[in-house]
Protein backbone atom coordinates (compact mmCIF):
# COMPACT_ATOMS: atom_id res chain seq x y z
CA UNK A 1 0.00 0.00 0.00
CA UNK A 2 2.92 2.32 0.62
CA UNK A 3 5.32 3.64 -1.94
CA UNK A 4 7.35 6.33 -0.17
CA UNK A 5 7.94 7.98 3.16
CA UNK A 6 6.80 11.46 2.17
CA UNK A 7 3.39 12.79 3.17
CA UNK A 8 1.07 13.93 0.40
CA UNK A 9 2.19 17.28 -0.99
CA UNK A 10 -0.12 20.25 -1.56
CA UNK A 11 -3.07 18.53 0.14
CA UNK A 12 -3.78 21.31 2.66
CA UNK A 13 -4.48 25.00 2.37
CA UNK A 14 -4.34 27.83 4.91
CA UNK A 15 -7.84 27.43 6.32
CA UNK A 16 -7.67 23.63 6.51
CA UNK A 17 -4.65 23.94 8.79
CA UNK A 18 -6.33 26.65 10.87
CA UNK A 19 -9.37 24.40 11.25
CA UNK A 20 -7.14 21.61 12.56
CA UNK A 21 -5.31 23.68 15.15
CA UNK A 22 -8.28 25.74 16.37
CA UNK A 23 -10.29 22.54 16.65
CA UNK A 24 -7.48 21.08 18.77
CA UNK A 25 -7.93 24.05 21.12
CA UNK A 26 -11.59 22.93 21.36
CA UNK A 27 -13.11 26.39 21.97
CA UNK A 28 -16.44 25.22 23.36
CA UNK A 29 -14.74 22.77 25.72
CA UNK A 30 -12.56 25.59 27.01
CA UNK A 31 -15.55 27.88 27.51
CA UNK A 32 -17.63 25.25 29.32
CA UNK A 33 -14.84 23.61 31.31
CA UNK A 34 -11.98 26.06 31.88
CA UNK A 35 -13.60 29.50 31.93
CA UNK A 36 -15.85 29.00 35.02
CA UNK A 37 -12.90 27.73 37.08
CA UNK A 38 -10.72 30.60 35.85
CA UNK A 39 -13.39 33.02 37.10
CA UNK A 40 -13.83 31.69 40.63
CA UNK A 41 -10.37 30.21 41.30
CA UNK A 42 -8.50 32.91 39.39
CA UNK A 43 -9.05 36.64 39.35
CA UNK A 44 -12.76 37.03 38.58
CA UNK A 45 -13.50 39.99 36.34
CA UNK A 46 -9.84 40.11 35.30
CA UNK A 47 -10.09 36.84 33.32
CA UNK A 48 -10.75 38.56 29.94
CA UNK A 49 -7.57 40.59 30.41
CA UNK A 50 -5.66 37.43 31.33
CA UNK A 51 -6.80 35.75 28.10
CA UNK A 52 -5.60 38.79 26.19
CA UNK A 53 -2.25 38.66 28.00
CA UNK A 54 -1.94 34.91 27.36
CA UNK A 55 -2.58 35.55 23.69
CA UNK A 56 0.14 38.21 23.62
CA UNK A 57 2.61 35.82 25.29
CA UNK A 58 1.88 33.11 22.73
CA UNK A 59 2.05 35.67 19.94
CA UNK A 60 5.57 36.52 21.11
CA UNK A 61 6.35 32.80 20.99
CA UNK A 62 5.06 32.53 17.43
CA UNK A 63 7.43 35.18 16.09
CA UNK A 64 10.47 32.99 16.67
CA UNK A 65 8.54 29.83 15.90
CA UNK A 66 7.36 30.99 12.47
CA UNK A 67 10.75 32.56 11.68
CA UNK A 68 12.35 29.14 12.10
CA UNK A 69 9.49 27.42 10.24
CA UNK A 70 10.68 29.13 7.07
CA UNK A 71 13.85 27.04 7.30
CA UNK A 72 12.38 23.79 8.67
CA UNK A 73 9.79 22.07 6.47
CA UNK A 74 9.14 18.84 8.34
CA UNK A 75 6.27 16.97 9.97
CA UNK A 76 8.19 16.62 13.23
CA UNK A 77 7.42 20.18 14.41
CA UNK A 78 8.75 20.49 17.99
CA UNK A 79 11.02 17.47 17.49
CA UNK A 80 12.50 18.99 14.38
CA UNK A 81 12.95 22.44 15.88
CA UNK A 82 14.60 21.21 19.08
CA UNK A 83 16.81 18.75 17.15
CA UNK A 84 18.12 21.44 14.86
CA UNK A 85 18.44 24.11 17.55
CA UNK A 86 19.75 22.07 20.49
CA UNK A 87 20.93 18.77 19.02
CA UNK A 88 19.48 15.37 18.23
CA UNK A 89 19.52 14.05 21.80
CA UNK A 90 17.46 16.98 23.08
CA UNK A 91 15.26 16.63 20.00
CA UNK A 92 14.44 13.04 20.91
CA UNK A 93 13.80 14.16 24.49
CA UNK A 94 11.36 16.74 23.12
CA UNK A 95 9.74 14.11 20.95
CA UNK A 96 9.07 11.88 23.97
CA UNK A 97 7.55 14.82 25.84
CA UNK A 98 5.43 15.74 22.80
CA UNK A 99 4.10 12.20 22.51
CA UNK A 100 3.26 12.20 26.22
CA UNK A 101 1.56 15.60 25.90
CA UNK A 102 -0.69 14.73 23.00
CA UNK A 103 -1.44 11.25 24.32
CA UNK A 104 -2.47 12.69 27.69
CA UNK A 105 -4.56 15.46 26.16
CA UNK A 106 -6.22 13.10 23.72
CA UNK A 107 -7.07 10.67 26.51
CA UNK A 108 -8.54 13.49 28.59
CA UNK A 109 -10.68 14.63 25.67
CA UNK A 110 -11.75 11.06 24.83
CA UNK A 111 -12.85 10.44 28.43
CA UNK A 112 -14.77 13.72 28.47
CA UNK A 113 -16.45 12.76 25.19
CA UNK A 114 -17.58 9.46 26.69
CA UNK A 115 -18.93 11.17 29.81
CA UNK A 116 -21.03 13.81 28.02
CA UNK A 117 -22.18 11.38 25.32
CA UNK A 118 -23.40 9.01 28.01
CA UNK A 119 -25.33 11.85 29.67
CA UNK A 120 -26.81 13.05 26.38
CA UNK A 121 -28.01 9.61 25.30
CA UNK A 122 -29.42 8.86 28.76
CA UNK A 123 -31.31 12.17 28.90
CA UNK A 124 -32.69 12.08 25.35
CA UNK A 125 -33.02 8.38 24.53
CA UNK A 126 -33.22 6.83 28.01
CA UNK A 127 -30.44 4.37 27.26
CA UNK A 128 -28.01 3.59 30.05
CA UNK A 129 -24.79 2.78 28.22
CA UNK A 130 -21.25 2.90 29.70
CA UNK A 131 -19.13 5.98 28.93
CA UNK A 132 -16.25 3.91 27.58
CA UNK A 133 -18.44 2.45 24.81
CA UNK A 134 -18.90 5.94 23.34
CA UNK A 135 -15.18 6.66 23.67
CA UNK A 136 -14.16 3.46 21.89
CA UNK A 137 -16.64 4.03 19.07
CA UNK A 138 -15.45 7.58 18.56
CA UNK A 139 -11.79 6.51 18.41
CA UNK A 140 -12.55 4.07 15.60
CA UNK A 141 -14.42 6.77 13.66
CA UNK A 142 -11.51 9.18 14.12
CA UNK A 143 -9.10 6.57 12.79
CA UNK A 144 -11.23 6.07 9.68
CA UNK A 145 -11.20 9.80 8.94
CA UNK A 146 -7.52 10.14 9.70
CA UNK A 147 -6.30 7.45 7.30
CA UNK A 148 -8.80 8.04 4.52
CA UNK A 149 -7.67 11.50 3.50
CA UNK A 150 -6.48 14.43 5.53
CA UNK A 151 -8.72 16.89 3.66
CA UNK A 152 -11.83 14.97 4.75
CA UNK A 153 -10.78 15.42 8.35
CA UNK A 154 -10.20 19.09 7.71
CA UNK A 155 -13.69 19.60 6.26
CA UNK A 156 -15.34 17.75 9.12
CA UNK A 157 -13.36 19.74 11.68
CA UNK A 158 -14.16 22.98 9.91
CA UNK A 159 -17.92 22.46 10.02
CA UNK A 160 -17.92 21.34 13.65
CA UNK A 161 -15.64 24.17 14.71
CA UNK A 162 -17.78 26.83 13.04
CA UNK A 163 -20.90 25.45 14.68
CA UNK A 164 -19.42 25.38 18.19
CA UNK A 165 -17.96 28.86 17.85
CA UNK A 166 -21.26 30.04 16.39
CA UNK A 167 -23.38 28.96 19.37
CA UNK A 168 -20.98 30.66 21.80
CA UNK A 169 -20.92 33.89 19.78
CA UNK A 170 -24.72 33.87 19.56
CA UNK A 171 -24.79 33.59 23.33
CA UNK A 172 -22.34 36.49 23.59
CA UNK A 173 -24.46 38.68 21.31
CA UNK A 174 -27.62 37.74 23.18
CA UNK A 175 -26.07 38.69 26.52
CA UNK A 176 -24.84 42.03 25.19
CA UNK A 177 -28.23 42.78 23.64
CA UNK A 178 -29.89 42.31 27.03
CA UNK A 179 -27.77 44.98 28.67
CA UNK A 180 -27.40 47.58 25.94
CA UNK A 181 -24.37 49.56 24.86
CA UNK A 182 -24.72 52.14 27.62
CA UNK A 183 -24.15 49.54 30.35
CA UNK A 184 -20.91 48.16 28.89
CA UNK A 185 -17.63 48.69 30.73
CA UNK A 186 -14.07 47.58 30.03
CA UNK A 187 -12.42 47.41 33.45
CA UNK A 188 -11.52 43.74 32.81
CA UNK A 189 -8.73 44.88 30.50
CA UNK A 190 -7.18 47.36 32.95
CA UNK A 191 -3.73 46.16 34.12
CA UNK A 192 -4.72 46.55 37.77
CA UNK A 193 -7.73 44.24 37.30
CA UNK A 194 -6.13 41.73 34.91
CA UNK A 195 -3.11 41.23 37.20
CA UNK A 196 -5.10 41.22 40.43
CA UNK A 197 -6.33 38.32 42.53
CA UNK A 198 -5.04 34.84 41.74
CA UNK A 199 -3.84 35.94 38.31
CA UNK A 200 -1.38 33.02 38.06
CA UNK A 201 -4.16 30.44 38.33
CA UNK A 202 -6.26 32.23 35.72
CA UNK A 203 -3.21 32.33 33.43
CA UNK A 204 -2.84 28.53 33.70
CA UNK A 205 -6.36 27.99 32.38
CA UNK A 206 -5.92 30.70 29.75
CA UNK A 207 -2.72 29.25 28.29
CA UNK A 208 -4.18 25.75 28.53
CA UNK A 209 -7.01 26.90 26.26
CA UNK A 210 -4.49 27.49 23.46
CA UNK A 211 -3.05 23.96 23.49
CA UNK A 212 -2.78 22.69 19.92
CA UNK A 213 -2.16 25.96 18.07
CA UNK A 214 1.53 25.10 17.66
CA UNK A 215 0.63 22.05 15.55
CA UNK A 216 0.57 24.14 12.37
CA UNK A 217 4.18 23.19 11.59
CA UNK A 218 3.31 19.49 11.70
CA UNK A 219 1.45 19.94 8.40
CA UNK A 220 4.32 21.74 6.65
CA UNK A 221 5.08 18.79 4.37
CA UNK A 222 1.47 18.56 3.25
CA UNK A 223 0.50 22.20 2.71
CA UNK A 224 0.87 24.46 -0.28
CA UNK A 225 3.75 26.95 -0.01
CA UNK A 226 4.68 26.00 3.59
CA UNK A 227 7.12 28.89 3.97
CA UNK A 228 4.14 31.25 3.61
CA UNK A 229 1.17 29.21 4.82
CA UNK A 230 2.63 27.93 8.12
CA UNK A 231 3.54 31.38 9.51
CA UNK A 232 0.19 32.82 8.48
CA UNK A 233 -1.76 29.89 9.90
CA UNK A 234 0.10 30.05 13.22
CA UNK A 235 -0.39 33.78 13.68
CA UNK A 236 -4.03 33.65 12.62
CA UNK A 237 -4.75 30.71 14.93
CA UNK A 238 -3.33 32.54 17.95
CA UNK A 239 -5.20 35.76 17.13
CA UNK A 240 -8.51 33.98 16.52
CA UNK A 241 -8.29 31.96 19.75
CA UNK A 242 -7.31 35.08 21.72
CA UNK A 243 -10.14 37.18 20.30
CA UNK A 244 -12.69 34.42 20.90
CA UNK A 245 -11.87 33.79 24.56
CA UNK A 246 -11.24 37.42 25.48
CA UNK A 247 -14.51 38.57 23.90
CA UNK A 248 -16.57 35.69 25.31
CA UNK A 249 -15.32 36.04 28.88
CA UNK A 250 -15.82 39.81 28.66
CA UNK A 251 -19.47 39.34 27.69
CA UNK A 252 -19.92 37.02 30.68
CA UNK A 253 -18.59 39.78 32.94
CA UNK A 254 -21.01 42.26 31.35
CA UNK A 255 -23.94 39.89 31.92
CA UNK A 256 -23.23 39.14 35.58
CA UNK A 257 -21.26 42.18 36.72
CA UNK A 258 -17.60 42.51 37.60
CA UNK A 259 -18.28 42.03 41.29
CA UNK A 260 -20.54 38.99 40.94
CA UNK A 261 -19.12 36.86 38.10
CA UNK A 262 -16.72 34.88 40.32
CA UNK A 263 -19.40 34.10 42.92
CA UNK A 264 -21.93 32.97 40.30
CA UNK A 265 -19.35 30.75 38.59
CA UNK A 266 -18.43 29.07 41.88
CA UNK A 267 -22.02 28.01 42.66
CA UNK A 268 -22.32 25.52 39.79
CA UNK A 269 -19.33 25.59 37.42
CA UNK A 270 -20.71 22.77 35.28
CA UNK A 271 -23.93 24.68 34.53
CA UNK A 272 -22.43 28.19 34.45
CA UNK A 273 -22.18 28.61 30.67
CA UNK A 274 -25.36 26.65 29.96
CA UNK A 275 -27.33 28.93 32.28
CA UNK A 276 -25.96 32.00 30.50
CA UNK A 277 -26.90 30.51 27.13
CA UNK A 278 -30.42 29.79 28.35
CA UNK A 279 -30.88 33.33 29.68
CA UNK A 280 -29.61 34.85 26.43
CA UNK A 281 -31.20 32.57 23.83
CA UNK A 282 -33.63 30.21 25.51
CA UNK A 283 -33.78 26.48 26.22
CA UNK A 284 -32.94 25.48 22.65
CA UNK A 285 -29.45 26.94 23.08
CA UNK A 286 -28.74 24.58 25.97
CA UNK A 287 -29.76 21.62 23.81
CA UNK A 288 -27.63 22.83 20.91
CA UNK A 289 -24.65 23.57 23.14
CA UNK A 290 -24.86 20.15 24.79
CA UNK A 291 -24.74 18.43 21.41
CA UNK A 292 -22.05 20.73 20.04
CA UNK A 293 -19.91 20.11 23.11
CA UNK A 294 -19.85 16.44 22.09
CA UNK A 295 -18.98 17.28 18.49
CA UNK A 296 -16.34 19.73 19.76
CA UNK A 297 -14.67 16.92 21.69
CA UNK A 298 -14.85 14.73 18.59
CA UNK A 299 -13.17 17.47 16.54
CA UNK A 300 -10.45 17.92 19.15
CA UNK A 301 -9.78 14.18 19.18
CA UNK A 302 -9.47 14.18 15.38
CA UNK A 303 -6.97 17.04 15.56
CA UNK A 304 -4.83 15.39 18.24
CA UNK A 305 -5.01 12.09 16.36
CA UNK A 306 -3.50 13.80 13.33
CA UNK A 307 -0.82 15.42 15.47
CA UNK A 308 0.22 12.21 17.24
CA UNK A 309 0.21 10.10 14.09
CA UNK A 310 2.57 12.54 12.39
CA UNK A 311 4.96 12.50 15.35
CA UNK A 312 5.01 8.69 15.24
CA UNK A 313 5.43 8.84 11.46
CA UNK A 314 8.57 10.96 11.83
CA UNK A 315 9.97 8.64 14.52
CA UNK A 316 9.52 5.64 12.23
CA UNK A 317 10.83 7.45 9.18
CA UNK A 318 13.92 8.72 11.01
CA UNK A 319 14.72 5.24 12.32
CA UNK A 320 14.16 5.85 16.02
CA UNK A 321 11.20 3.47 16.29
CA UNK A 322 9.76 0.66 14.18
CA UNK A 323 10.26 1.63 10.54
CA UNK A 324 6.70 0.58 9.71
CA UNK A 325 5.49 3.75 11.39
CA UNK A 326 7.04 5.69 8.51
CA UNK A 327 4.79 4.10 5.90
CA UNK A 328 2.06 6.04 4.11
CA UNK A 329 -1.08 4.98 2.32
CA UNK A 330 -0.78 4.89 -1.45
CA UNK A 331 -3.02 7.42 -3.16
CA UNK A 332 -3.91 9.13 0.11
CA UNK A 333 -0.55 10.27 1.43
CA UNK A 334 -1.57 9.70 5.06
CA UNK A 335 0.51 7.91 7.76
CA UNK A 336 -1.94 5.05 8.12
CA UNK A 337 0.29 2.73 10.17
CA UNK A 338 1.13 5.45 12.70
CA UNK A 339 -2.57 6.33 12.89
CA UNK A 340 -3.53 2.72 13.58
CA UNK A 341 -0.81 2.25 16.22
CA UNK A 342 -1.66 5.37 18.19
CA UNK A 343 -5.39 4.56 18.01
CA UNK A 344 -4.67 1.09 19.39
CA UNK A 345 -2.84 2.76 22.30
CA UNK A 346 -5.81 5.02 23.02
CA UNK A 347 -8.24 2.10 22.84
CA UNK A 348 -6.12 0.17 25.34
CA UNK A 349 -5.93 3.19 27.68
CA UNK A 350 -9.72 3.60 27.68
CA UNK A 351 -10.23 -0.12 28.32
CA UNK A 352 -7.80 -0.04 31.25
CA UNK A 353 -9.49 3.05 32.71
CA UNK A 354 -12.87 1.34 32.40
CA UNK A 355 -11.56 -1.87 33.96
CA UNK A 356 -10.12 0.10 36.88
CA UNK A 357 -13.48 1.90 37.25
CA UNK A 358 -11.86 5.33 37.04
CA UNK A 359 -14.31 8.21 36.84
CA UNK A 360 -13.85 9.85 33.41
CA UNK A 361 -14.41 13.41 34.69
CA UNK A 362 -13.20 13.25 38.29
CA UNK A 363 -10.01 11.28 37.64
CA UNK A 364 -9.05 10.70 33.99
CA UNK A 365 -9.81 14.13 32.54
CA UNK A 366 -8.18 16.38 35.18
CA UNK A 367 -5.03 14.28 35.68
CA UNK A 368 -4.39 13.84 31.95
CA UNK A 369 -5.09 17.54 31.29
CA UNK A 370 -2.53 18.51 33.93
CA UNK A 371 0.14 16.27 32.37
CA UNK A 372 -0.61 17.59 28.90
CA UNK A 373 -0.46 21.24 29.94
CA UNK A 374 2.89 20.82 31.72
CA UNK A 375 4.37 18.92 28.79
CA UNK A 376 3.29 21.52 26.23
CA UNK A 377 4.68 24.39 28.31
CA UNK A 378 8.01 22.55 28.70
CA UNK A 379 8.13 21.98 24.94
CA UNK A 380 7.29 25.58 24.09
CA UNK A 381 10.01 26.80 26.42
CA UNK A 382 12.53 24.39 24.87
CA UNK A 383 11.53 25.40 21.35
CA UNK A 384 12.05 29.06 22.24
CA UNK A 385 15.57 28.27 23.42
CA UNK A 386 16.14 26.21 20.25
CA UNK A 387 15.02 29.09 18.04
CA UNK A 388 17.44 31.45 19.77
CA UNK A 389 20.41 29.08 19.40
CA UNK A 390 19.49 28.22 15.80
CA UNK A 391 19.67 31.81 14.61
CA UNK A 392 22.69 32.47 16.81
CA UNK A 393 24.59 29.71 14.98
CA UNK A 394 23.22 30.56 11.55
CA UNK A 395 23.91 34.26 11.36
CA UNK A 396 23.82 34.15 7.56
CA UNK A 397 20.05 33.63 7.65
CA UNK A 398 17.95 36.75 7.35
CA UNK A 399 15.88 37.31 10.46
CA UNK A 400 15.02 40.38 12.51
CA UNK A 401 16.54 40.94 15.94
CA UNK A 402 13.05 40.72 17.40
CA UNK A 403 12.15 37.34 15.86
CA UNK A 404 15.55 35.73 16.19
CA UNK A 405 16.75 37.10 19.53
CA UNK A 406 14.34 39.07 21.72
CA UNK A 407 11.05 37.18 21.16
CA UNK A 408 12.50 33.69 21.80
CA UNK A 409 14.09 34.81 25.08
CA UNK A 410 10.89 36.48 26.29
CA UNK A 411 8.83 33.45 25.25
CA UNK A 412 11.16 31.03 27.06
CA UNK A 413 10.94 33.06 30.28
CA UNK A 414 7.13 33.23 30.07
CA UNK A 415 6.70 29.52 29.29
CA UNK A 416 8.94 28.36 32.12
CA UNK A 417 7.22 30.80 34.48
CA UNK A 418 3.84 29.37 33.49
CA UNK A 419 5.17 25.83 33.95
CA UNK A 420 6.27 26.65 37.50
CA UNK A 421 2.83 28.14 38.24
CA UNK A 422 1.14 24.99 36.93
CA UNK A 423 3.27 22.77 39.17
CA UNK A 424 2.55 24.99 42.17
CA UNK A 425 -1.21 24.89 41.52
CA UNK A 426 -1.69 21.30 40.34
CA UNK A 427 -4.39 20.73 42.94
CA UNK A 428 -6.48 23.55 41.44
CA UNK A 429 -5.78 22.59 37.83
CA UNK A 430 -6.56 18.91 38.37
CA UNK A 431 -9.46 19.44 40.75
CA UNK A 432 -7.90 17.01 43.23
CA UNK A 433 -6.79 17.66 46.80
CA UNK A 434 -4.76 14.44 46.94
CA UNK A 435 -1.03 14.87 47.57
CA UNK A 436 -0.35 12.22 44.92
CA UNK A 437 -1.32 14.74 42.23
CA UNK A 438 2.10 16.36 42.68
CA UNK A 439 3.72 13.20 41.32
CA UNK A 440 2.51 14.13 37.82
CA UNK A 441 5.45 16.47 36.97
CA UNK A 442 7.78 13.49 37.31
CA UNK A 443 6.05 11.85 34.35
CA UNK A 444 6.78 14.90 32.20
CA UNK A 445 10.41 15.38 33.16
CA UNK A 446 10.88 11.61 33.23
CA UNK A 447 9.74 11.39 29.61
CA UNK A 448 12.33 14.01 28.63
CA UNK A 449 15.12 12.17 30.47
CA UNK A 450 14.05 8.87 28.95
CA UNK A 451 14.18 10.31 25.44
CA UNK A 452 17.59 11.85 26.02
CA UNK A 453 18.89 8.63 27.54
CA UNK A 454 17.65 6.52 24.66
CA UNK A 455 19.27 8.85 22.14
CA UNK A 456 22.53 8.74 24.11
CA UNK A 457 22.50 4.93 24.15
CA UNK A 458 21.80 4.89 20.43
CA UNK A 459 24.73 7.22 19.75
CA UNK A 460 27.07 5.13 21.92
CA UNK A 461 26.12 1.57 20.96
CA UNK A 462 24.54 2.00 17.52
CA UNK A 463 26.46 4.92 15.97
CA UNK A 464 25.48 4.10 12.39
CA UNK A 465 21.81 4.14 13.22
CA UNK A 466 22.25 7.31 15.25
CA UNK A 467 24.02 8.94 12.30
CA UNK A 468 20.98 8.23 10.13
CA UNK A 469 18.62 9.59 12.76
CA UNK A 470 17.25 12.94 11.71
CA UNK A 471 18.84 13.11 8.26
CA UNK A 472 15.60 14.35 6.82
CA UNK A 473 15.15 16.72 9.76
CA UNK A 474 18.55 18.25 9.15
CA UNK A 475 17.76 18.92 5.52
CA UNK A 476 16.71 22.55 5.71
CA UNK A 477 15.84 22.81 2.04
Amino acid sequence: METSNQLKKNSLGLWSIIFFVVAAASPLTGVVGAVPVAFFAGNGAGVPGVFLLAGLILLVFTFGYVAMSRHVVNAGAFYSYISIGLGRKWGVAGLKVALLAYAAIQLSVVSMFGFFSQMYVADHFHLDLPWWLFSLTMLIAVLALGVEKVEIGGKVLGVLMLMEIGIVLLTDIGLLAQHGAAALEFSSFLPSVATGGAMGIAMIFAIGSFVGFEATAIYSEECREPEKVIPRATLLAVMLITAFFAFTTWTFVQALGAGQVAAVASKDPGRFVFDLAKSALGGWAVEAMSLLLITSLFAATQAFHNTMSRYLFVMGRDGFLWSGLGKIRKGRGTPYVASAVQTAGMLLAVILAAAAKLDPMAVVFPSMSAIGTMAILLLQGAVSVAVFTFFLRNKQLKVSVWSGRIAPVLAAVCMFWALIKVIQNLDVLSGSSSSTIFILPYFVFGAALLGYGLAWMLSRFFPERYARLGQIVENLG
